[in-house]
Protein backbone atom coordinates (compact mmCIF):
# COMPACT_ATOMS: atom_id res chain seq x y z
CA UNK A 1 0.00 0.00 0.00
CA UNK A 2 1.48 3.37 -1.04
CA UNK A 3 2.13 6.13 1.46
CA UNK A 4 -0.19 9.15 1.14
CA UNK A 5 -0.02 12.76 2.23
CA UNK A 6 -2.47 11.89 5.03
CA UNK A 7 0.01 9.33 6.41
CA UNK A 8 2.71 12.01 6.50
CA UNK A 9 0.34 14.45 8.21
CA UNK A 10 -0.54 11.87 10.87
CA UNK A 11 3.15 11.04 11.54
CA UNK A 12 4.09 14.73 11.79
CA UNK A 13 1.03 15.68 13.84
CA UNK A 14 -0.14 18.35 11.39
CA UNK A 15 -2.90 18.74 8.81
CA UNK A 16 -2.50 17.43 5.27
CA UNK A 17 -2.78 21.07 4.12
CA UNK A 18 0.32 21.92 6.14
CA UNK A 19 2.18 19.00 4.55
CA UNK A 20 1.16 20.31 1.13
CA UNK A 21 2.43 23.78 2.01
CA UNK A 22 5.77 22.35 3.11
CA UNK A 23 6.09 20.40 -0.15
CA UNK A 24 5.26 23.60 -2.06
CA UNK A 25 7.90 25.43 0.01
CA UNK A 26 5.37 27.96 1.31
CA UNK A 27 7.33 30.69 3.16
CA UNK A 28 4.62 31.09 5.81
CA UNK A 29 5.48 27.70 7.37
CA UNK A 30 7.76 27.90 10.41
CA UNK A 31 11.18 26.26 10.34
CA UNK A 32 10.22 23.88 13.18
CA UNK A 33 7.06 22.69 11.40
CA UNK A 34 8.93 22.28 8.14
CA UNK A 35 11.61 20.16 9.79
CA UNK A 36 8.95 18.00 11.47
CA UNK A 37 7.16 17.38 8.17
CA UNK A 38 10.38 16.73 6.24
CA UNK A 39 11.43 14.21 8.89
CA UNK A 40 8.09 12.38 8.50
CA UNK A 41 8.45 12.40 4.70
CA UNK A 42 11.92 10.88 5.00
CA UNK A 43 10.90 8.26 7.56
CA UNK A 44 7.91 7.14 5.50
CA UNK A 45 9.80 7.41 2.19
CA UNK A 46 6.94 9.49 0.81
CA UNK A 47 7.16 10.70 -2.80
CA UNK A 48 4.73 13.49 -3.76
CA UNK A 49 2.81 12.97 -7.00
CA UNK A 50 3.92 16.08 -8.85
CA UNK A 51 2.05 15.25 -12.04
CA UNK A 52 -1.20 15.05 -10.10
CA UNK A 53 -0.34 18.29 -8.35
CA UNK A 54 0.15 19.91 -11.73
CA UNK A 55 -3.29 18.85 -12.90
CA UNK A 56 -4.80 20.51 -9.84
CA UNK A 57 -2.90 23.82 -9.69
CA UNK A 58 -1.63 24.18 -13.25
CA UNK A 59 2.04 23.90 -12.28
CA UNK A 60 4.46 21.50 -13.94
CA UNK A 61 7.09 21.18 -11.22
CA UNK A 62 9.66 21.83 -13.97
CA UNK A 63 12.26 24.53 -14.52
CA UNK A 64 13.34 24.74 -18.15
CA UNK A 65 16.93 25.40 -19.19
CA UNK A 66 17.17 26.60 -22.79
CA UNK A 67 20.21 26.91 -25.07
CA UNK A 68 20.93 26.74 -28.78
CA UNK A 69 23.09 23.70 -28.07
CA UNK A 70 24.41 21.97 -24.95
CA UNK A 71 27.70 20.74 -26.42
CA UNK A 72 30.14 23.48 -25.37
CA UNK A 73 32.12 23.97 -22.17
CA UNK A 74 30.06 27.07 -21.32
CA UNK A 75 26.75 25.18 -21.15
CA UNK A 76 28.28 22.22 -19.33
CA UNK A 77 29.69 24.42 -16.56
CA UNK A 78 26.41 26.31 -16.18
CA UNK A 79 24.56 22.99 -15.85
CA UNK A 80 27.06 21.85 -13.23
CA UNK A 81 26.23 24.98 -11.24
CA UNK A 82 22.49 24.42 -11.61
CA UNK A 83 23.00 20.92 -10.24
CA UNK A 84 24.77 22.43 -7.23
CA UNK A 85 21.82 24.78 -6.75
CA UNK A 86 19.42 21.83 -6.75
CA UNK A 87 21.46 20.08 -4.06
CA UNK A 88 21.79 23.24 -1.97
CA UNK A 89 18.10 24.14 -2.09
CA UNK A 90 16.74 20.58 -1.86
CA UNK A 91 13.84 21.81 -4.00
CA UNK A 92 11.28 19.51 -5.61
CA UNK A 93 11.62 20.98 -9.10
CA UNK A 94 12.87 18.91 -12.01
CA UNK A 95 15.09 20.31 -14.77
CA UNK A 96 14.20 19.92 -18.44
CA UNK A 97 16.70 20.86 -21.15
CA UNK A 98 15.38 22.50 -24.31
CA UNK A 99 17.68 22.83 -27.31
CA UNK A 100 16.39 25.47 -29.72
CA UNK A 101 18.67 24.49 -32.62
CA UNK A 102 18.58 28.25 -33.28
CA UNK A 103 14.76 28.33 -33.57
CA UNK A 104 14.62 30.49 -30.46
CA UNK A 105 11.23 32.16 -30.82
CA UNK A 106 9.41 28.94 -31.70
CA UNK A 107 10.94 26.94 -28.83
CA UNK A 108 10.47 29.64 -26.20
CA UNK A 109 6.85 30.24 -27.20
CA UNK A 110 5.99 26.52 -27.10
CA UNK A 111 7.31 26.22 -23.54
CA UNK A 112 4.71 28.77 -22.44
CA UNK A 113 1.81 27.83 -24.69
CA UNK A 114 2.15 24.10 -24.00
CA UNK A 115 2.81 24.67 -20.26
CA UNK A 116 6.10 22.79 -20.29
CA UNK A 117 7.78 24.68 -17.42
CA UNK A 118 7.01 26.95 -14.46
CA UNK A 119 10.16 29.05 -15.00
CA UNK A 120 12.95 29.27 -17.55
CA UNK A 121 16.71 29.89 -17.55
CA UNK A 122 18.17 30.98 -20.92
CA UNK A 123 21.83 30.38 -21.79
CA UNK A 124 23.28 32.95 -24.23
CA UNK A 125 19.90 33.50 -25.90
CA UNK A 126 18.35 36.95 -26.27
CA UNK A 127 14.56 36.54 -26.47
CA UNK A 128 12.50 38.92 -28.57
CA UNK A 129 10.26 41.55 -26.99
CA UNK A 130 7.27 39.47 -28.12
CA UNK A 131 8.54 36.40 -26.25
CA UNK A 132 9.31 38.44 -23.12
CA UNK A 133 5.78 39.84 -23.15
CA UNK A 134 4.38 36.31 -23.48
CA UNK A 135 6.34 35.17 -20.42
CA UNK A 136 5.32 38.22 -18.42
CA UNK A 137 1.64 37.78 -19.35
CA UNK A 138 1.73 34.13 -18.20
CA UNK A 139 3.69 34.97 -15.03
CA UNK A 140 6.63 32.70 -15.92
CA UNK A 141 9.91 33.85 -14.32
CA UNK A 142 12.76 34.28 -16.79
CA UNK A 143 16.49 34.39 -16.05
CA UNK A 144 18.84 35.22 -18.93
CA UNK A 145 22.54 34.32 -18.66
CA UNK A 146 25.12 36.28 -20.68
CA UNK A 147 22.51 38.08 -22.78
CA UNK A 148 19.95 40.85 -22.29
CA UNK A 149 16.15 40.84 -22.29
CA UNK A 150 13.37 43.20 -21.16
CA UNK A 151 11.47 42.17 -18.00
CA UNK A 152 13.93 39.32 -17.30
CA UNK A 153 16.56 38.90 -14.60
CA UNK A 154 19.96 39.18 -16.28
CA UNK A 155 23.08 37.40 -15.06
CA UNK A 156 25.87 39.00 -17.02
CA UNK A 157 29.56 38.26 -17.40
CA UNK A 158 31.77 41.32 -17.83
CA UNK A 159 33.16 40.18 -21.18
CA UNK A 160 34.49 43.64 -22.01
CA UNK A 161 36.65 43.61 -18.88
CA UNK A 162 37.94 40.09 -19.53
CA UNK A 163 38.92 40.89 -23.12
CA UNK A 164 40.53 44.18 -22.15
CA UNK A 165 42.71 42.50 -19.51
CA UNK A 166 43.73 39.73 -21.91
CA UNK A 167 44.73 42.18 -24.64
CA UNK A 168 46.57 44.39 -22.18
CA UNK A 169 48.67 41.40 -21.10
CA UNK A 170 49.63 40.71 -24.72
CA UNK A 171 50.61 44.36 -25.17
CA UNK A 172 52.68 44.35 -21.97
CA UNK A 173 54.46 41.25 -23.27
CA UNK A 174 55.81 43.37 -26.12
CA UNK A 175 53.63 41.96 -28.89
CA UNK A 176 52.82 44.17 -31.89
CA UNK A 177 50.87 42.21 -34.51
CA UNK A 178 47.49 41.06 -33.23
CA UNK A 179 44.79 38.70 -34.46
CA UNK A 180 41.34 38.34 -32.88
CA UNK A 181 39.33 35.10 -33.15
CA UNK A 182 35.56 35.33 -32.60
CA UNK A 183 32.53 33.03 -32.82
CA UNK A 184 30.02 32.62 -35.63
CA UNK A 185 29.70 35.94 -37.48
CA UNK A 186 26.12 35.31 -38.65
CA UNK A 187 24.84 34.34 -35.19
CA UNK A 188 27.02 36.58 -33.04
CA UNK A 189 26.04 36.47 -29.37
CA UNK A 190 26.41 39.42 -27.00
CA UNK A 191 29.51 38.05 -25.26
CA UNK A 192 31.43 37.98 -28.54
CA UNK A 193 30.51 41.60 -29.32
CA UNK A 194 31.65 42.63 -25.85
CA UNK A 195 34.93 40.73 -26.11
CA UNK A 196 35.66 42.38 -29.44
CA UNK A 197 34.88 45.77 -27.89
CA UNK A 198 37.24 45.12 -24.97
CA UNK A 199 40.00 43.95 -27.33
CA UNK A 200 39.65 47.01 -29.56
CA UNK A 201 39.55 49.44 -26.63
CA UNK A 202 42.78 48.06 -25.16
CA UNK A 203 44.52 48.57 -28.52
CA UNK A 204 43.14 52.12 -28.84
CA UNK A 205 44.23 53.01 -25.30
CA UNK A 206 47.76 51.87 -26.16
CA UNK A 207 47.84 53.59 -29.58
CA UNK A 208 48.15 50.30 -31.48
CA UNK A 209 46.54 50.30 -34.95
CA UNK A 210 44.38 47.35 -35.97
CA UNK A 211 42.81 46.25 -39.23
CA UNK A 212 39.42 44.48 -39.16
CA UNK A 213 40.75 42.02 -41.73
CA UNK A 214 42.65 40.49 -38.82
CA UNK A 215 39.42 39.37 -37.16
CA UNK A 216 38.79 35.69 -37.88
CA UNK A 217 35.39 34.06 -37.36
CA UNK A 218 34.61 30.40 -36.69
CA UNK A 219 31.44 28.44 -37.42
CA UNK A 220 31.65 26.05 -34.43
CA UNK A 221 33.47 26.13 -31.12
CA UNK A 222 35.56 23.06 -31.85
CA UNK A 223 39.27 22.20 -31.67
CA UNK A 224 39.42 21.68 -35.44
CA UNK A 225 38.18 25.23 -36.04
CA UNK A 226 41.30 26.52 -34.32
CA UNK A 227 43.50 24.50 -36.65
CA UNK A 228 41.72 25.95 -39.69
CA UNK A 229 42.00 29.50 -38.32
CA UNK A 230 45.76 29.21 -37.78
CA UNK A 231 46.37 27.97 -41.32
CA UNK A 232 44.39 30.90 -42.75
CA UNK A 233 46.09 33.38 -40.46
CA UNK A 234 49.58 32.09 -41.27
CA UNK A 235 48.84 32.38 -44.97
CA UNK A 236 47.38 35.90 -44.74
CA UNK A 237 49.32 37.45 -41.85
CA UNK A 238 52.55 35.50 -41.20
CA UNK A 239 53.90 38.40 -39.10
CA UNK A 240 51.28 37.75 -36.37
CA UNK A 241 52.86 37.42 -32.92
CA UNK A 242 49.76 37.54 -30.67
CA UNK A 243 46.32 35.90 -30.83
CA UNK A 244 43.41 36.63 -28.54
CA UNK A 245 41.00 33.74 -29.02
CA UNK A 246 37.73 35.18 -27.71
CA UNK A 247 36.00 32.09 -29.12
CA UNK A 248 37.24 30.04 -26.16
CA UNK A 249 39.97 27.71 -24.94
CA UNK A 250 39.02 24.73 -27.08
CA UNK A 251 39.50 26.74 -30.28
CA UNK A 252 42.67 28.30 -28.83
CA UNK A 253 44.07 24.82 -28.19
CA UNK A 254 43.56 23.94 -31.85
CA UNK A 255 45.39 27.12 -32.84
CA UNK A 256 48.28 26.27 -30.53
CA UNK A 257 48.68 22.72 -31.82
CA UNK A 258 48.76 23.89 -35.43
CA UNK A 259 51.21 26.68 -34.56
CA UNK A 260 53.58 24.16 -32.98
CA UNK A 261 53.30 21.94 -36.07
CA UNK A 262 54.34 24.97 -38.14
CA UNK A 263 57.48 25.36 -36.04
CA UNK A 264 56.32 28.28 -33.89
CA UNK A 265 57.82 28.62 -30.41
CA UNK A 266 55.14 29.67 -27.93
CA UNK A 267 55.12 32.34 -26.56
CA UNK A 268 58.36 33.69 -28.11
CA UNK A 269 57.09 33.60 -31.71
CA UNK A 270 53.39 33.58 -30.98
CA UNK A 271 51.55 34.38 -27.73
CA UNK A 272 48.03 32.97 -27.33
CA UNK A 273 45.28 33.77 -24.84
CA UNK A 274 42.02 31.84 -24.69
CA UNK A 275 38.74 32.36 -22.83
CA UNK A 276 36.75 30.25 -20.30
CA UNK A 277 39.54 28.48 -18.33
CA UNK A 278 38.57 25.06 -19.65
CA UNK A 279 39.99 22.35 -17.34
CA UNK A 280 42.38 20.99 -19.99
CA UNK A 281 43.93 24.44 -20.52
CA UNK A 282 46.23 23.89 -17.55
CA UNK A 283 47.23 20.40 -18.73
CA UNK A 284 48.36 21.02 -22.32
CA UNK A 285 51.93 21.98 -23.18
CA UNK A 286 52.56 24.84 -23.10
CA UNK A 287 49.70 25.54 -20.72
CA UNK A 288 47.21 28.11 -21.97
CA UNK A 289 46.84 31.61 -20.54
CA UNK A 290 43.11 32.30 -20.37
CA UNK A 291 40.29 34.33 -18.88
CA UNK A 292 38.46 32.54 -16.07
CA UNK A 293 34.69 32.93 -15.85
CA UNK A 294 32.72 31.88 -12.73
CA UNK A 295 30.32 29.78 -14.82
CA UNK A 296 29.52 27.21 -12.14
CA UNK A 297 28.68 29.96 -9.64
CA UNK A 298 26.45 31.68 -12.19
CA UNK A 299 24.62 28.41 -12.86
CA UNK A 300 24.05 27.87 -9.15
CA UNK A 301 22.92 31.46 -8.59
CA UNK A 302 20.55 31.32 -11.58
CA UNK A 303 18.75 28.31 -10.11
CA UNK A 304 18.51 29.77 -6.59
CA UNK A 305 17.31 33.08 -8.06
CA UNK A 306 14.58 31.43 -10.11
CA UNK A 307 13.34 29.68 -6.95
CA UNK A 308 13.10 33.07 -5.23
CA UNK A 309 11.20 34.45 -8.22
CA UNK A 310 8.75 31.54 -8.06
CA UNK A 311 8.15 32.47 -4.40
CA UNK A 312 7.56 36.12 -5.42
CA UNK A 313 10.51 37.34 -3.37
CA UNK A 314 11.98 40.78 -3.99
CA UNK A 315 15.44 40.37 -5.55
CA UNK A 316 16.40 44.01 -5.12
CA UNK A 317 17.80 44.17 -8.66
CA UNK A 318 17.20 42.65 -12.08
CA UNK A 319 20.87 42.57 -13.05
CA UNK A 320 23.74 40.61 -11.56
CA UNK A 321 27.23 41.16 -13.03
CA UNK A 322 30.15 38.75 -12.58
CA UNK A 323 33.78 39.73 -13.15
CA UNK A 324 36.30 37.43 -14.89
CA UNK A 325 40.00 37.28 -14.09
CA UNK A 326 43.18 36.40 -15.98
CA UNK A 327 44.93 33.09 -15.40
CA UNK A 328 48.48 33.53 -16.67
CA UNK A 329 50.24 30.38 -17.86
CA UNK A 330 52.96 29.43 -20.34
CA UNK A 331 51.40 30.62 -23.62
CA UNK A 332 52.15 34.31 -22.86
Amino acid sequence: MSITIHDVAKRAGVSHTTVSWVIHDNPSISKATKEKVMKAIEELDYHPNFSARGLVNGNTGIIGVVANFFSSYFEMEILKGIEQGIRTSKSHYSINLFSTLEENEKTLSKIVLEKRADAVILLSISPSTKVCELYKKNDIPLVVIDESAPDAVEMSLNNFEGAYKATELLIQSGKKNFVLVLGDEENMVLCQYERKRGFMQALVDNNIPFDDSKVFFISDYYFEEGQVVFKRMERMFPETDAIFCAAGDIVATGIMLEAKKAGKTIPKDLAIIGYDDFIASAMISPSLTTVHQPLTQIGKDSYLTILRMLKKEDLGTNEFVYSPYLVRREST
